[in-house]
């Protein structure tokens, strides 16, 4: 087994020890080669509208998307209370995590969603699936692109909905950081940095759009431009998209 190269126990101590309105639950405990408590992070506003929900840390070896959350949960604005309940999964892949892996202990994909067999399911999935509110409005999955240096956002979006991945995305232009502006992503049809048609392909954000979500984002960092710049543009983002989405739904 190769050492490991995080920590983390110690960074599910340092969520718990962030002074924010969250509360932290721990859904289960994974058994790999040893045992990982999987969490979950929740608020209860009796003043939210609509229910959040965002994902990091499914491929272990992507590991801004975790940063970006914590810095996120560190600089929580209050105000989004008035109108959104969230619940986090700030590391969705543990062992991933660890030993900077993209799959889990058994082998599995990490982005992988529950749209499948139960028997299929990773313990992972089970645990988000069984942990979800019965209604998802907005579903942020936090990832990075180590091969790009622009960000982009594959957007699932009800019918006739505006897109709230491309009018968020403005908030990175006019902070100079890089958009992918070419015609197509891996094949798929990309506008202005928005992969406007994501195919049905069972990973977690397709999983939460066809359980309800009205918008379902998976957010790709760009791992070619330095750290600082990927987590202040995921940060930015992250907030544009829950400025936007009170606006535009």
């Amino acid at each position: 087994m190769k050492r490991p190269t995080r920590n983390y126990l110690r960074f599910v101590n340092e969520l718990i020890n962030i002074q924010s309105p969250f509360d932290t639950e721990i859904l289960g405990i994974i058994n790999y080669d040893k045992f990982y408590p999987f969490l979950s992070l929740h608020t209860h506003s009796k003043l939210a509208k609509w229910n959040v929900v965002i994902n990091a840390g499914a491929h272990g070896e992507e590991i801004v998307g975790v940063r970006v959350l914590l810095r996120f949960l560190q600089e929580f604005n209050k105000e989004y209370l008035g109108y959104y309940n969230f619940i986090l999964f700030p590391v969705v892949n543990p062992f991933g995590y660890t030993y900077n892996r993209r799959k889990n202990g058994k082998n599995q994909y990490g982005n992988t969603g529950f749209n499948q067999k139960e028997e299929l399911l990773s313990e992972e999935a089970k645990l988000i699936k069984e942990a979800l509110p019965h209604r998802i409005d907005l579903f942020l999955d936090i990832h990075t692109d180590m091969g790009k240096n622009g960000f982009y956002v594959y957007e699932r979006k009800r019918p006739n909905k505006e897109s709230i991945a491309d009018i968020s995305l403005e908030e990175l232009r006019k902070n100079k950081l890089s958009i992918i502006e070419t015609g197509t992503i891996y094949r798929e049809k990309c506008i202005r940095g928005v992969v406007v048609q994501p195919i049905k392909d069972n990973t977690m954000d397709d999983s939460m759009f066809q359980r309800g979500a009205l918008y379902s984002l998976c957010i790709e960092i760009p791992g070619k431009i330095p750290e600082d710049q990927q987590i202040i543009g995921g940060l930015l983002l992250i907030n544009s998209i829950l400025r936007n989405f009170k606006e535009v739904k």
